[in-house]
C-alpha cells in the first residue's frame, strides 16, 4: 500500500500549489490600462490556461483542481459584468468618463467587444437599456459601425415587447429604427400595434414609429388604428394613439375613423381626451365626419344635450360643431342644431351657466346676424365697427353676448 501511495504522488507534477496558479482577478484584470479595453477581450479568453497538468479523474486534486477553476471563472464573469455596468450606467467618476474616451476612440474592435458583452444575455441588456443613463449611452453605440448595430438590433428584436414598454428602453428601440430603418422592427410593431396603443409607454413608442415610418408601413399603420378606434377612443393610452392618427389629417382614415365611433360621438364628448378626438374629427375638413358627429347630436334627447351644452369639455364640442358648420356653410346641420337648443326646456339656466353662456352667445348672435342680413346691414356693420375698439371691456361677464357678435362677424363675414 505504501508503494501504492508512492506512486500516486508521483503523478502530481512538482510545481507551485494549484490556487497559486489560479488566474488572479484584481480591480484592472489583465493589467488593462483601461475598462473598456478590458471589456474588448474576446470571450474566448476568459480564462488563462494554467500549465498542463496531469491528474487523473480518480485522483484526490482532481475535484479540487475543477472547482477552484470553476469558482475562478465565475469571479471573473461576474466583476467583468460589474465592470460594464459601471462604464454603461455611472452618471458620474471612472465609468462615465471611459466610456467618452471609448466613443471618441470609436474603435471598431473595442466597440464589438463591449456590445457583444452587453447582449450576451438578454436579462442583463434589457436590465441597461431600462436605466436611465443606460439607455442613453446605449442609444450613443448605434451608428458607430454596422455589425454593432446588427447586434444591438438582434438583442432589441429578441425582448421587443419589453423594451417597447420601458421608460427609458423604448428610446432604444426608436433609435434603432431610426438609424436602421429595419424593416423587421416595423412588422414587429404592427403585429403588436394595439398591444402597444394600450400600455402606458408602449402609445408614446408606437406614436413615434408611426411618425418615423414610411408613407406604405403609415398607412398600415393608420388601417389597423382606425379599424380599432372605438374602444382605443375610451382607453387611456390608446385615445392618444387615435389623436396622433389623426393628426396627420389623411382623409380615408378620418372617415374610417368617424364611422367606427357612431354611436360614441356623445359619450365621448363628455370625457376630457374623448372631446379632443371628436372635436379633431369636426375640424378634420370631411363632411362625411361632420354629418355624423353632428346629426348624432341633434338626435340625442333634449336633456342629454343640455347637459352636454353645460358640461366642462362637452360644450367646447357643441361649440365647434356650431362655428365649423356655419363656416363650411352647412347651413342644414347649423340650423338643425340651433333648432334644438333653442328648444331646450332649461335654456334660460344655460344662459347663467359658466360653460353654456358662450354657446347661449352663438345662438343669440345668430338671430342678430340674421336680422342684419336681411334688413340694414349698412346699420349692423356701422354698429360692429364702433363696437371693436371696445371688444376687450365687452369679454366680461354681462357684455360676452355682444363680444361673440363680433368675433362671429370677423370671422366669417357678413355677406
Amino acid at each position: 500500500m505504501e508503494k501504492g501511495l508512492e506512486n500516486h504522488k508521483a503523478e502530481v507534477p512538482s510545481q507551485q500549489p494549484l490556487i497559486s496558479r489560479a488566474p488572479s482577478y484584481r480591480t484592472n484584470p489583465h493589467g488593462f490600462s483601461t475598462m473598456a479595453e478590458a471589456l474588448g477581450r474576446e470571450t474566448t479568453n476568459y480564462m488563462e490556461q494554467p500549465q498542463e497538468i496531469s491528474l487523473t479523474i480518480n485522483s484526490p486534486y482532481f475535484s479540487t483542481y475543477q472547482s477552484i477553476r470553476t469558482i475562478s471563472r465565475q469571479n471573473y464573469l461576474q466583476q467583468l459584468r460589474m465592470r460594464l455596468h459601471t462604464l454603461l450606467t455611472s452618471v458620474e467618476g471612472e465609468g462615465s468618463t471611459e466610456f467618452n474616451d471609448m466613443i471618441l476612440r470609436n474603435n471598431g474592435r473595442e466597440l464589438h467587444g463591449v456590445v457583444s458583452k452587453l447582449t450576451s444575455e438578454s436579462d442583463y441588456f434589457v436590465e441597461i437599456v431600462s436605466d436611465k443613463e443606460g439607455s442613453r449611452r446605449v442609444r450613443r453605440l448605434f451608428g458607430k459601425f454596422h455589425q454593432t448595430d446588427e447586434i444591438l438590433l438582434n438583442a432589441i428584436v429578441r425582448r421587443f415587447i419589453d423594451i417597447m414598454t420601458g421608460k427609458y428602453s423604448y428610446l432604444v428601440a426608436i433609435t434603432a429604427f431610426k438609424v436602421s430603418e429595419s424593416f423587421e422592427l416595423v412588422s414587429l410593431t404592427l403585429r403588436d400595434a394595439l398591444y402597444f396603443a394600450s400600455d402606458e409607454i408602449g402609445c408614446i413608442a408606437l406614436n413615434q414609429i408611426i411618425t418615423e415610418s414610411n408613407n406604405i408601413f403609415r398607412y398600415e399603420f393608420f388601417h389597423e388604428i382606425s379599424e380599432n378606434a372605438d374602444w382605443l377612443s375610451m382607453d387611456d393610452s390608446g385615445n392618444f394613439v387615435v389623436q396622433h392618427v389623426l393628426n396627420f389629417h389623411d382623409l380615408e382614415c378620418t372617415n374610417r375613423v368617424a364611422f367606427r365611433l357612431c354611436g360614441y360621438y356623445v359619450e365621448l364628448s363628455f370625457e376630457r381626451r374623448g372631446s379632443y378626438i371628436v372635436e379633431q374629427i369636426l375640424e378634420s375638413g370631411s363632411m362625411i365626419a361632420l354629418d355624423l358627429v353632428v346629426s348624432e347630436l341633434m338626435e340625442c334627447g333634449g336633456f342629454t344635450l343640455w347637459r352636454l351644452a353645460q358640461d366642462a369639455f362637452g360644450n367646447y364640442v357643441v361649440q365647434k360643431a356650431l362655428r365649423v358648420t356655419r363656416r363650411q356653410g352647412r347651413v342644414d346641420l347649423f340650423f338643425g342644431l340651433v333648432k334644438k337648443l333653442k328648444l331646450l326646456p332649461f335654456l334660460h339656466l344655460l344662459r347663467g351657466s359658466h360653460h353654456g353662456r358662450n354657446i347661449v352667445a352663438i345662438i343669440d348672435s345668430t338671430i342678430t346676424l340674421e336680422f342684419a342680413k336681411e334688413r340694414r346691414v349698412d346699420l349692423f356693420r356701422e354698429l360692429v365697427e364702433k363696437l371693436k375698439p371696445l371688444i376687450d371691456l365687452l369679454r366680461g361677464y354681462q357684455g360676452i353676448n355682444i363680444a361673440a357678435i363680433i368675433d362671429l362677424d370677423k370671422i366669417e363675414g357678413v355677406d
